[in-house]
């Protein structure tokens, strides 16, 4: 149950708008009762976020932090991500000083920008090939 619910929570909280998330959790936890889940620390990471943040000279906004953790944690799970937001939000700063953070802890990324209006949608994504189940 413990990790149902966890990958329901972490799967889709940061999908959420703010007005949002304190339904959705009253919600997981109707469904879990009795259930408190711990939150998932990365001291390693935090730790290079934090120092990453001073050095661009942002504010260590905890809001904002925790949106780019929870960008760590979308990163884990999918293939590819879309940030969406209003212009000056921090989509840019977010995803910048998470590679730059991950980089430092060994775990270098890079970020490839496509454009779907110049692409096919095989070339972005890839097809099946049915008769070899090749991707």
């Amino acid at each position: 149950n413990t990790i149902v619910m966890r990958v329901l929570r972490d799967m889709n909280l940061s999908k959420l708008i703010d007005e949002d998330e304190p339904l959705f959790m009253s919600l997981i936890n109707d469904l879990f009762p009795g259930i408190v889940l711990d939150k998932a620390g990365y001291p390693e990471l935090e730790g290079a976020i934090g120092k990453h943040i001073e050095e661009s000279g942002l504010v260590n906004h905890p809001a904002w932090f925790l949106k780019v953790i929870q960008l760590f944690e979308t990163q884990r799970v999918r293939h590819g991500m879309m940030a969406l937001g209003p212009s000056g939000a921090g989509k840019t700063c977010c995803i910048h000083l998470l590679m730059k953070a991950m980089t430092e802890c060994g775990e270098p990324h890079k970020e490839m920008r496509m454009n779907p209006k110049a692409i096919t949608a095989s070339q972005m994504f890839g097809r099946f090939d049915v008769a070899t189940n090749d991707w």
